[in-house]
């Protein structure tokens, strides 16, 4: 999941709505895909597109790809799609821009080139980068800024991209590995292991489930929630083998993140979705008035009961100062998750408020009808 955007907690509740992308419950707009391809500025449109109509896409796909572009622009996006759809044409071009082949020979940026080939995903994705990474064993492949940012070797950012896409990852815990380049390039050479690639889609009959399915394939993690709103308990061991894939998060852990979200967001809230007592927990208790954002939003998300208590809970801890801060949006959470609320979503972040709010609570917990947040994807 490391590979896909963050995204920041303000951001992507201002965007919901904006949404149209969204896995069908019925049967999918071919059509209607194909012409916002054709009229797509934006790159995540062509990927959500490809990602919901598939193969039919294809033909749509073609006229626009181009080689050569990075997958940030609708171009390269559409290349990417192609490969990851199984077009042989556009896979071997990818092969090319890695590789330098081609007359006259196409070098791609060399990073861009890696990155596209990381969204691909597949089998033939996977093994290019592997014979890349093969090749260049005993050398580093240094990239350097333009601006402050320190240098990097390209295979160390490889390696941790491959992992979050290789259900077998030669990582720490798999037998004698323990994740480093060396560990990577006997245990696709000298092992001769078949890397498998992340999949989640095959394991739904469902169509809708397995739209969400192939989201979560194309790096939208928003869909791993979607998959836990839907409460089937299947979910719950595909969600707890992408927790286990990848390097251990090591950055900031105050608060997990308390603005952007990471992979072990996802997981921990589409377990507490699914009824997880521990991750409920660790979600609940983000929602402090010192690291608010990201507790309130995956409560609302998770909704019912037991997520409103919490945040009722919350409301104890707030000291004076944190009233401008923390009520504010407390009391909008709050009248967003229950149908017929006390207050309203604006009203003013004051003691009296929130006293309002657990006096309504206390009467009508038992009775309250609950607001189910819609699908992001």
């Amino acid at each position: 999941m490391n590979k896909a955007p963050a995204l920041a907690i303000a951001l992507l509740v201002a965007a919901l709505p904006a949404f149209a992308q969204q896995c069908p419950r019925g049967a999918i707009d071919i059509p209607a895909l194909t012409e916002q391809i054709y009229e797509a500025k934006d790159p995540n449109l062509i990927f959500r597109a490809a990602a919901i109509g598939g193969q039919a896409l294809i033909p749509a796909l073609r006229q626009i790809a181009k080689p050569g572009k990075s997958a940030e622009t609708v171009a390269g996006a559409a290349q990417v799609s192609l490969a990851k759809l199984g077009d042989p044409h556009a896979m071997s071009e990818l092969d090319d821009e890695l590789n330098g082949r081609g007359d006259p020979p196409k070098y791609g940026y060399f990073p861009s080139v890696v990155d596209k080939l990381l969204l691909v995903g597949n089998e033939r994705a996977i093994a290019v980068l592997m014979n890349y990474l093969v090749a260049n064993r005993d050398r580093a492949l240094m990239v350097y800024s333009v601006s402050d940012a320190p240098e990097y070797d390209e295979r160390r950012e490889m390696i941790i991209a491959l992992a979050d896409i290789v259900e077998n990852a030669p990582l720490k815990g798999n037998g004698e590995y323990n994740g480093n380049i060396e560990d990577w390039v006997d245990w696709y050479t000298r092992d001769k292991v078949k890397p498998v690639p992340l999949s989640i889609s095959a394991d739904f009959q469902d169509p809708y489930m397995q739209c969400l399915g192939r989201k979560v394939e194309w790096g939208f993690s928003m869909a791993i929630l979607d998959l836990a709103g839907t409460g089937d308990q299947r979910v719950v061991p595909i969600v707890k083998k992408i927790a286990g894939m990848g390097y251990p998060y090591t950055g900031y852990v105050g608060s997990k993140a308390p603005y952007i979200w990471l992979r072990h967001d996802y997981v921990e809230l589409a377990l507490a979705e699914l009824g997880d007592a521990k991750n409920f927990d660790i979600v609940a208790h983000q929602a402090s008035p010192y690291a608010y954002a990201p507790g309130m939003v995956k409560l609302q998300i998770i909704g019912g009961k037991k997520a409103v208590q919490a945040l009722i809970d919350s409301a104890s801890s707030i000291n004076p100062p944190a009233y401008g801060a923390y009520t504010g949006p407390l009391l909008s959470t709050l009248a967003k998750m229950v149908e017929n609320p006390p207050l309203p979503a604006d009203a003013a972040p004051t003691p009296e408020n929130i006293q309002k709010w657990k006096d309504w609570w206390a009467q009508n917990k038992d009775t309250a009808r609950f607001v189910k947040m819609p699908p992001f994807e």
